[in-house]
């Protein structure tokens, strides 16, 4: 006879009955549906395969967490060294200092500095390095705007250098390369340089062409300087066609 005085203590496991897991085990199953009952078997079967997987999302999660913190104090760092860069006087000492950050820049402020560098060389009558510095910013944003107004900064400097033809064929490749939503302005300002290039090379029907096409597609008002050299290539193409004429004539 149990002693009423004494408390009966449930025991943790027990004898399974035929086909009845016995344990623990059995236990857990007995509170899981029969549908549930395969996928708690493969948890179980597969408990180390799923911890480590569990520890290794975890530890990737945290290596892409340091690896990004450290790229944005490497590239705050990056800026705060430009920055004392600009800041220096325009000397041929920070024209060097910017080409040298230039190999350890961060990719995203490349074309910044090779814009720094271009104008500093320009400003250093350094016109063939601040060409090939507009030219990198170009080639590497062919049809944005930051690589477009690159271009004709390139362009400028050529002229300025008294380098027409390459001018021209800097500025070819910019309105062949433009994308259709190029603004107005943009495009007339490409036509304007085309036009000072090839007259200054000499290639007067070229010059005429360019100025044709700003007075046909331009919606100024105000024409008339476009409309004046217009008349002024047309007169100067004449000229030299009666002195070719001439001297035909007379060597004839």
């Amino acid at each position: 006879m149990a002693d009423p005085l004494r408390p009966s203590i449930t025991p943790l496991s027990r004898p399974g009955g035929p086909g009845v897991p016995g344990g623990m085990l059995g236990e857990l199953q007995s509170e899981v549906s029969v549908e549930a009952t395969p996928l708690l078997r493969f948890v179980l079967d597969h408990i180390r395969a799923i911890v480590t997987i569990v520890v290794l999302a975890v530890v990737v999660a945290a290596a892409a967490g340091v690896w990004h913190w450290h790229s944005a104090r490497s590239e705050r760092e990056a800026q705060l060294e430009f920055g004392r860069i600009l800041v220096t006087p325009a000397t041929r000492e920070r024209l060097e200092a910017l080409e040298g950050f230039l190999q350890a820049a961060p990719s995203s402020m490349k074309l910044g500095v090779q814009l720094e560098i271009a104008a500093a060389a320009a400003a250093l009558g350094d016109t063939s390095k601040a060409a090939q510095a507009y030219a990198a910013v170009c080639a590497a944003d062919p049809q944005g705007s930051l690589g477009i107004m690159a271009g004709l900064n390139e362009a400028d400097v050529l002229l300025r250098a008294g380098r027409p033809e390459e001018a021209l064929a800097r500025l070819d490749a910019l309105m062949a390369s433009a994308p259709a939503t190029l603004l107005d302005p943009v495009r007339q300002a490409v036509r304007e340089g085309q036009a000072a290039a090839a007259e200054q090379a000499g290639r007067l029907e070229r010059a005429l062409e360019a100025y044709e096409a700003i007075v046909k597609n331009s919606g100024l008002d105000e024409l008339g300087y476009y409309q004046a050299k217009i008349v002024e290539l047309k007169a100067r193409m004449a000229q030299s066609a009666a002195q070719q004429a001439t001297h035909q004539g007379q060597n004839s």
